[in-house]
């Protein structure tokens, strides 16, 4: 960790789905940047403690916190978790997500309230349970991670693109609603990164050939955990009070070239 620069040394941070993939990436900067860390997990107990006495040892001090975001309550007991135990939040990070992949017309209705609720309703309910807690603190954020389902078709993920489309929606609404409590509120969205869903999406493997393809940039690079984790970094810092509102795509400028075909892999 580097101890000589600590832009973020006495705030409480906390990051939803904070132990594994993305949310590991945004926990560990957030931690060398000297956040105090709140890691919220739903299951995997087992890396999400791993990652708690990693950074514990590197002088981060951290909680963690189980919690299904799918249930109101929970949601509701993780915030008061967090008060009772650091009387305080800076910074939260909404970057918890999960999806039933299907076609539409196989989707059920249960399916559909699933993915509603763990991404768009609990955004929402973070954000209005967390306020007390949150409004007034110097360096308030509000972060929401979304993803590229909600700008490319991605084969049977229709449920998953209308629920970040839902919140990216609400935090360009609570960009609005929280300003007046000091709170800046923005959303990252992540380019492909290959992290666990590669495991029940094997067919991802396409997008990263594809993408390595139309590349302009040296070598085999491809978004990272650590990318999104730096751009939510630097949306904490006081540099970016005044950045709000925005969604800000992390994928090295594929959004631009992904429709090129053909060509050879750099540009001439």
């Amino acid at each position: 960790m580097d101890s000589q620069y600590q832009p973020l040394k006495g705030k409480v941070a906390l990051v939803t789905g904070g132990s594994r993939g993305i949310g590991e990436g945004i926990s560990r900067k957030l931690a060398s940047w000297g956040a105090t860390l709140a890691i919220n997990y739903v299951d995997r107990e087992g890396p999400a403690k791993e990652l708690a006495a990693e950074l514990a040892d590197q002088g981060t001090e951290v909680s963690l916190h189980r919690a299904d975001l799918s249930d109101p309550a929970q949601i509701q007991n993780l915030i008061d978790e967090i008060g009772a135990l650091h009387d305080d939040l800076h910074i939260l990070i909404q970057n918890a997500a999960a999806t039933k992949f299907s076609r539409l017309e196989d989707a059920t209705l249960g399916d559909w309230q699933f993915v509603q609720d763990t991404n768009s309703r609990a955004t929402w309910l973070l954000a209005k349970y967390a306020l007390p807690l949150m409004k007034n603190r110097p360096g308030a954020r509000f972060i929401t991670i979304t993803n590229s389902t909600t700008t490319r078709i991605i084969p049977r993920a229709g449920l998953f693109a209308a629920a970040k489309a839902g919140l990216e929606s609400l935090t360009d609404y609570l960009s609005y609603e929280l300003a007046p409590y000091g709170i800046v509120a923005n959303c990252v969205r992540p380019g492909l990164v290959q992290t666990g869903v590669f495991k029940v999406r094997p067919d991802f493997a396409h997008g990263v050939k594809k993408e390595l393809s139309v590349s302009p940039w040296d070598g085999d690079k491809m978004t990272t955990p650590e990318n999104s984790g730096d751009v939510v970094a630097l949306l904490c810092l006081p540099e970016a009070d005044w950045i709000a509102g925005q969604t800000v795509t992390v994928d090295g400028g594929y959004r631009l070239w992904g429709g090129i075909s053909g060509g050879g892999r750099r540009a001439e």
